[in-house]
């Protein structure tokens, strides 16, 4: 009997550190993936309001579109995912928290690159 136990919690065990959420990206890629979404999202709010036919083209889309490519994802991966962390608040604040950070560490790398004329040696 306490054999029988000692199986079933190994086998409960081993069940329980697979991954259950099939098709659902990991917070490192997806926090990757909200990064690059925002910044798409954000560049064409910024342009159609300078352009109204861009406004009216849905440009947007093809931009999320170009961003889903670059991370070898789908459309369909990435609203699975984002319904995913949405449906569990612990785990979208864990996001949330991790694309700030990451937009943080980019931004301080930006900043840290000194301006092209300090690289170009000028001609004396």
């Amino acid at each position: 009997m306490s054999r029988k136990i000692i199986v079933l919690a190994f086998v409960l065990f081993g069940v329980s550190c697979t991954n259950k959420h099939d098709g659902i990206l990991p917070i490192n890629d997806m926090k990757a993936v909200m990064w690059d979404m925002l910044n798409a999202d954000s560049w064409f709010s910024d342009m159609s309001m300078r352009d109204s036919v861009m406004r009216a083209s849905k440009k947007n889309l093809e931009f999320y579109q170009e961003v889903f490519v670059q991370h070898n994802i789908t459309k369909e991966q990435f609203y699975k995912s984002y319904k995913y962390y949405e449906l569990n608040p612990k785990k979208m604040k864990a996001l949330m928290d991790s694309v700030e950070a990451y937009g943080t560490r980019a931004k301080l790398k930006l900043d840290a690159k000194p301006p092209k004329a300090a690289i170009l040696k000028l001609p004396k």
